[in-house]
Formats: structure tokens, C-alpha cells, sequence
């Protein structure tokens, strides 16, 4: 949610990000960890498009979490209806993070029968699915199931050198560990444990590569007759030739493991560190290369040409710093609230609207925690929380914009503060409200335009031509083509384009705002377009 709202306000164009995500809420689903999701620093209206997306899960079990970082993705050719599949194995969260991360781009086609070595992926959706604290709607659960069967089939084109791409799904039901025998490990990853380095490199010599802090913290032992690196702090800072304004990486977050046995290597990378956690109970996955140890081999990372060792510095072993005061049992507290599945019940108020927050399950009976909920547009306004009763809470006077389902929970003692954002179901949402929340964004002729070109996909490009100079006039042309033969075209090709638009004008209007935010001679216009809308639904009724 950080991560979306940052998008919106960061962006030079935020109605092309409003519309861009309002367009494609029915094709993206995200599945994330229940009480992972960052608080934003502020009410975002980009939110309230991304609501039916976001699905949060229940951890697989006490004490782990579901951590995988994948984006699956299906495109389909509207032309020729052939299929093409995309597939990115990450270590990088979806937050605002500029830290060093990998990633693993595949691209393939779905082939005519399943593929047993693609079965970890769709077990893996299929596992999220099941973890969902809340049901998935039928139309998202069988659309998911759609992308779970292509994934099976999917016929991948391999990296260049690459033999062979073996997938393992961590801490799903019958998924198999990786196999790590060797005699020459590569450990790459910013948590380390001792028995995580045993797990990832049980003989044979090993380097490893992680933070300063989590080397650090392991005993002395653990490393004995390893190589050890961090990431040089200068690795980070642009070159003097770069362009004003690159962003500057800084903090190690990737996860790559090489493994050398005779003549071959194996590379595995993705989401899991180099901890117990990551191999006994987190929903993990990594992705397995293999080749010749030539191409693929420790050398090619650590060698003395290899790019990436000019990055790194040799450990040296220092002092461990006092650790911020624990608060683990908040997290984890957080966490377990935001697993409760929530209804948020919209009604009508003489002052407004009014949400009343509940649940059958029961806030974890603790003591000595101040728990709180508010709603996300209406920050400051926290109704605490019982322990050991359901949840309770009613917010009041609300307007239109103010209603939506992510609840800021707040958990706070003596040691610290600890806070997520719950996804509630929401009952009651009042039909016309998203098209309310667009119309606040749109306030001048100008992006109201902007907006018609977007939705008629006609792209950015088309839409930045349109600027404040001549209140709207200017783009009544766009590369010769006329706003009158767009609409007349959407309206043979794309109807339900011009139902989102009826929409929004029909608010733009109901708010006695046309004059000011409509181009002139636009409510002409728009009752010939709408004429001839009600023509084609009477002749397609008859």
C-alpha cells in the first residue's frame, strides 16, 4: 500500500496511475502476508481502485511466515488469441525498498500437457488460495485456477547456457527441499544463522555474503575457513557520469545460493534466507539453474573479473551493537489481529455514513498492549480494541470518500510500537462511491480529458499533450482524429468504455460541477453520443 500510494503521488501524471490501475483491478491479484502490509505515510486515492486485489494470508504456521516473491503473468495476443506467459523470481518485496535484490525473468508459451517440473508453481498459488483469510470471489478463484493450469504446461525458454529450470515451492504440502550436497558453496543473503548455513552449505568449502550486522552476530565458529563479504558502502553511490537523480542502492537483500559439485554448478535464488525459518516452515521459493561450473560457478560471481566481487569488501568482524529493544511478541501480535477475518458494515447516518467494524474471532487475550483501530482516511480517529473479545468499533460521520475497508491497527506497550494495515470486508459499499473517488481526482477540464484519452486508449502520450493553457480546447483534434469519431468508434468497439464515462460525467453533473469541469461544448457532444448509445441498446433489445 506504501508502495501504491508513493506510485501516485510521486507520478507526473497521477490520473494516467488512477486510471492504469482502475482499468486492470479485475486482472491483478496480490497475496501477501497478514499484518506485512506498511502503513503509507498518507491517505492515497489510488487505494480505493486497489481494494478487490489485495488478499491477505494466514501464516502456514506458529511462529513462520508466507514470503515468497513471485509475479506470474499471462498475456493474450487480441488478435491472434495466442497466449504468452511471464514469470519473475524475485527477492525484492512490492515496497519502495531501493536495496541490492535479484531477480529471474522466464518467458514462455503454455505447451499441450502439464509439466511435472511446474508443478511447485501451481501448487504454490494454489497454497496461497487456501492461506486467504478472507475467500477469494468465484470469478478471482477461477481465474487464478486458469493461470495455475497454464503455468503447468508452460514450456520456458531457458537462460543463455542454462540445463534445465527446477522450481521448489518451501512450505507447501508435498514440495521437496533443494538438494545443496556439494563440495564448494556460495551463500548470498542478508539473515544468516547458523543452522540456516549448515542447511544451505553442509560440507565443502563456502563463502558467504551478507550484512555486516548479521555476520557479525553469528559465533565465531560458523565461519571458521569461510570467505566472508558485505557489500562495499560505496557500492551504492552513483558514477560522475551518471544521470542527475539515479537512485542510489543501498543494503543487501538478495538470496542466491551456487553450488559446485565436479564439472557442473547450480545456481538457486528467490525469496529465502539462509535461516531455519526459511527452510522449516516459511512458504519459500527458489528457483534452480544448472551448467557448466565454467559458466554458472562461484568464479563467475567471486572471481577477480567478476563485476560483482568489485562491489564487495572482505568482512572484518566487529563489536556487536546493542539491539533495539525486542518486539517480536508485538509483531506477532499484529500479526494474529490482522488474521481475523473483519467485515466492515457501511449504513447511512443523519450525518453521513457510518462503518461499523466486527468480527466473530476473537483480539489474542493479552495484557499491558493498547490496542487501536482507525480507519485509513480518517487518521487520528482510533477506537480502541478489547483483548479477548471480538472486534468492535463504529466510526461515524463519514463522508462518501472516507469509506473503504483497510483498517490501521495499532499495538503499543512499554517496549515499543508495532502497526499493519487490515483488509475488513466491506457490506453496504455504496454502488456510486468509486466513481465519486474519481471524480475528486478529476477537478479541472484539462484532467478530465486526460482521463476520456486514457480510458479510450489512446495512452500517456496522447493524454500529456493536454495542458492548462486553453481550458480543455486544445486536444478537440488528437493526430487528426476528432473527440466526436473516438467516441463514435468506442462506442461500435468498446462500449462498456463509455459506461465507465457515463458514469463519471453523470457524477461530474450530480455535483452541479459540469461547467467547471467539462470542456466546452463537451455537453453537446456527450447528448449525441448518449442518443445514440440508447439507439444501440433498444436495437440489440429488440
Amino acid at each position: 500500500m506504501a508502495f501504491a500510494a508513493h506510485g501516485l503521488r510521486e507520478s507526473a501524471d497521477p490520473i494516467a496511475v488512477m486510471e492504469g490501475v482502475r482499468r486492470c483491478a479485475d486482472r491483478i491479484d496480490v497475496f501477501c502476508q497478514a499484518g506485512q502490509i506498511v502503513v503509507p505515510s498518507g491517505a492515497s486515492a489510488l487505494l480505493a481502485f486497489v481494494e478487490p486485489m489485495v488478499h491477505q494470508v494466514h501464516r502456514p504456521k506458529p511462529g513462520h511466515l508466507f514470503h515468497p516473491k513471485l509475479w506470474a503473468l499471462r498475456f493474450r495476443d487480441d488478435t491472434t488469441g495466442e497466449v504468452s506467459l511471464r514469470l519473475l523470481v524475485l527477492s525484492r518485496n512490492l515496497t519502495k525498498d531501493r536495496s541490492w535484490d535479484v531477480c529471474l525473468r522466464l518467458d514462455g508459451v503454455p505447451g499441450t500437457r502439464p509439466r511435472k517440473d511446474n508443478r511447485p508453481l501451481a501448487d504454490l498459488l494454489r497454497h496461497a488460495v487456501r492461506l486467504a483469510v478472507t475467500p477469494l470471489p468465484a470469478a478471482r478463484h477461477a481465474a487464478i485456477e486458469a493461470l495455475c493450469e497454464d503455468l503447468r504446461r508452460a514450456e520456458w525458454e531457458p537462460p543463455e547456457d542454462a540445463q534445465g529450470i527446477v522450481f521448489h515451492a518451501l512450505g507447501v504440502p508435498g514440495g521437496r527441499p533443494p538438494d545443496f550436497a556439494g563440495t564448494r558453496h556460495l551463500v548470498i543473503s542478508p539473515f544468516c544463522t547458523p543452522g540456516g548455513l549448515n542447511r544451505c552449505a553442509p560440507s565443502g568449502a563456502l563463502s558467504v555474503v551478507s550484512r555486516q550486522e548479521a555476520l557479525d552476530r553469528l559465533p565465531e565458529e560458523s565461519l571458521a575457513g569461510s570467505e566472508a563479504f558485505v557489500v562495499s558502502a560505496l557500492a551504492g553511490l552513483p558514477a560522475e557520469e551518471a544521470p542527475p537523480g539515479q537512485e542510489v542502492l543501498h543494503g543487501l537483500h538478495a538470496k542466491v545460493y551456487v553450488v559446485e559439485k565436479g564439472h557442473q554448478a547450480r545456481v538457486l535464488l528467490g525469496s529465502a534466507n539462509a535461516t531455519e525459518a526459511a527452510f522449516g516452515g516459511n512458504v519459500e521459493l527458489l528457483v534452480e539453474l544448472g551448467g557448466s561450473r565454467n559458466r554458472w560457478g562461484i568464479n563467475a560471481l567471486l572471481g577477480p573479473d567478476a563485476g560483482f566481487r568489485e562491489i564487495l569488501e572482505r568482512h572484518e568482524r566487529q563489536d556487536v551493537t546493542e539491539p533495539e529493544p525486542d518486539t517480536g511478541f508485538l509483531r506477532d501480535l499484529i500479526r494474529d489481529i490482522a488474521a481475523i477475518p473483519m467485515s466492515a458494515t457501511v449504513t447511512t447516518s443523519a450525518g453521513g455514513y457510518e462503518i461499523r467494524l466486527d468480527s466473530q474471532e476473537a483480539v489474542p487475550e493479552v495484557t499491558g498492549v493498547r490496542i487501536t483501530a482507525q480507519l485509513h482516511t480518517r487518521r487520528g480517529e482510533a477506537v480502541p480494541l478489547v483483548p479477548g473479545q471480538p472486534v468492535s468499533a463504529v466510526f461515524a460521520g463519514l463522508a462518501l470518500a472516507d469509506i473503504t475497508p483497510f483498517v490501521l491497527v495499532v499495538a503499543e506497550d512499554g517496549t515499543g510500537r508495532e502497526q499493519t494495515v487490515v483488509l475488513a470486508t466491506l457490506i453496504g459499499d455504496p454502488a456510486h462511491r468509486l466513481d465519486h473517488v474519481l471524480a475528486q481526482q478529476i477537478d479541472t477540464p484539462e484532467k478530465f480529458l486526460r482521463f476520456l484519452l486514457l480510458m479510450l486508449g489512446l495512452g500517456t502520450e496522447a493524454a500529456a499533450a493536454v495542458t492548462g493553457d486553453d481550458g480543455g480546447q486544445g486536444i478537440w483534434r488528437t493526430g487528426g482524429t476528432g473527440i466526436l469519431e473516438l467516441l463514435l468508434n468506442a462506442l461500435v468497439d468498446r462500449p462498456e468504455q463509455l459506461d465507465d464515462l457515463a458514469r463519471l460525467v453523470t457524477r461530474i453533473e450530480a455535483d452541479g460541477d459540469s461547467r467547471r469541469l467539462l470542456p466546452p461544448g463537451f455537453t453537446e457532444l456527450w447528448r449525441v453520443i448518449n442518443q445514440a448509445r440508447d439507439a444501440s441498446a433498444e436495437a440489440v433489445g429488440r
